[in-house]
């Protein structure tokens, strides 16, 4: 009997939608108190945004290529499989499992918690069990089906970008009067540039490169998306770039309202800038917008985490089992189970901070040997159909490789404690990779 397989139900709408709705989550409304630990300088931290949306952006051009050259469910599994073999894609995918996907869906929940209580009212005692509630909730509407994961997310993407443009917009209309009379300019106070300031640039860039994070969501669900060699690089491409104007012009206006200390002393930096524009009832309507748009992103990740999971189980005989199709429902549906026990466990067990340190620094190196493969495939399949070619190869994935490695480099540097702990975590898919190669030996089935 063949197994169920999935469907092609998302079009160019619905994969831009994730890919919008999963950059847009906790981070913007939640990052910026981050960064402003480590850097007090605004223009300082404009330009680390800029930064980061420019190593981004040149990371969408090469998941583009390569997602118009394996348009296959499981989006950098795959590439780094076809790349580089099954021992590295095991590794990016034990790591997805344990360190970075389940590390980002708890972030994000967190953060959805922490607003809801400011929303509600609720003591912040509970917010661990509220973010633990919305992970189970999602992840059984997404068992149940794509056509109810697609409907919440585009809702929810169409509902936080119009938050965002909103309060971008009430922004540069309530502009304080000493702004608008020319007698200070807030982007321009800080202290000048220095070599700690551009260490402290590259912790930041931390904080930055997680808020971008999401733009390569589209390639995981490739084989439900139609056209998938056309519509997923566009989705890509498009998605990110929308979403580095917007991140940029937010940034500006809370800038334009509050001091570095204020925002480093506030983790609802949002709600603050609109309160100082209309007053406490604005506070809540941000809060409002900033839970719906972690909602759809937690909803977002969730899909999609679902789906790397199936690639890995497909492969390996240790996580068979993550490869199992729902027959009504074309779910990958032990997957999305597994990937949100783990979410809770992490939830239960590891602070906001924590999860965003640990998750970045080591998926990062992923990201890097993705963007070689660019480079490694155009030499090793020099004939190969792609419907997409990166702009400005080969300046484009070096740039990118480049970077991202001098960017785990400082963060090691900076904070080494977290970063050995996502990387030992990471060396244990080693032994397990040697179990799963002998249960495949000698034809074992979990």
């Amino acid at each position: 009997m063949n197994n169920p397989r999935f469907v092609r139900e998302l079009n160019l709408w619905d994969a831009s939608a994730i890919v919008v709705g999963c950059i847009i989550g906790a981070g913007i409304f939640r990052v910026p108190h981050a960064i402003a630990q480590h850097l007090e300088n605004p223009l300082a931290i404009l330009l680390t945004w800029v930064a980061g949306g420019v190593l981004s952006m040149a990371g969408a051009l090469c998941f583009a290529e390569l997602a118009g050259l394996f348009p296959k469910t499981g989006g950098d599994y795959v590439y780094l499989r076809e790349t580089y073999g099954p021992l590295v894609s095991f590794l990016f995918g034990w790591t997805k499992l344990f360190v970075e996907r389940t590390g980002t869906i708890a972030i994000i929940a967190f953060v959805f918690a922490e607003y809801l209580s400011y929303l509600l009212g609720f003591p912040q005692d509970c917010t661990r069990a509220a973010a633990v509630a919305a992970i189970i909730a999602l992840t059984a509407a997404n068992i149940a089906g794509l056509k109810y994961g697609k409907s919440i997310q585009n809702i929810f993407t169409a509902i936080k970008v119009l938050a965002l443009a909103s309060i971008i917009l009430l922004g540069f209309f309530f502009l304080p009067r000493e702004i608008q009379q020319g007698r200070t300019f807030p982007l321009a106070n800080g202290d000048g540039f220095s070599f700690s300031t551009l260490q402290s640039m590259g912790m930041a860039l931390i904080f930055v490169l997680w808020t971008y994070g999401g733009w390569t969501e589209a390639a995981y669900v490739a084989e439900e998306v139609k056209e998938p060699a056309r519509n997923v690089p566009l989705a890509i491409i498009g998605g990110l770039s929308g979403v580095i104007l917007l991140y940029l012009l937010i940034n500006m206006v809370y800038y334009l309202y509050l001091s570095a200390d204020e925002i480093r002393a506030s983790k609802l930096v949002a709600s603050v800038v609109v309160e100082k524009m209309i007053g406490h009832w604005g506070g809540k309507w941000v809060a409002f917008f900033v839970v719906a748009s972690t909602f759809g992103a937690l909803n977002g990740y969730i899909l999609t985490g679902g789906r790397i999971l199936y690639a890995l189980g497909e492969d390996h005989a240790l996580f068979r089992k993550l490869s199992t199709v729902h027959e009504r429902f074309h779910t990958p549906f032990v997957a999305l189970i597994f990937n949100g026990a783990c979410s809770v466990i992490l939830v239960l067990t590891k602070t906001f901070d924590q999860l965003m340190e640990y998750t970045t620094i080591i998926i990062s190196i992923f990201f890097a040997l993705t963007g070689l493969s660019v480079i490694l495939l155009r030499i090793k399949r020099p004939d190969a159909n792609r419907s997409y070619r990166v702009w400005g190869y080969p300046l484009t994935p070096i740039i990118f490789v480049g970077s991202t490695f001098l960017f785990i480099g400082n963060a090691i540097v900076k904070d080494p404690g977290e970063a050995v702990f996502g990387l030992l975590l990471a060396s244990a898919g080693l032994i397990l990779y040697w179990i799963s190669g002998r249960m495949d030996r000698h034809g074992v089935k979990l």
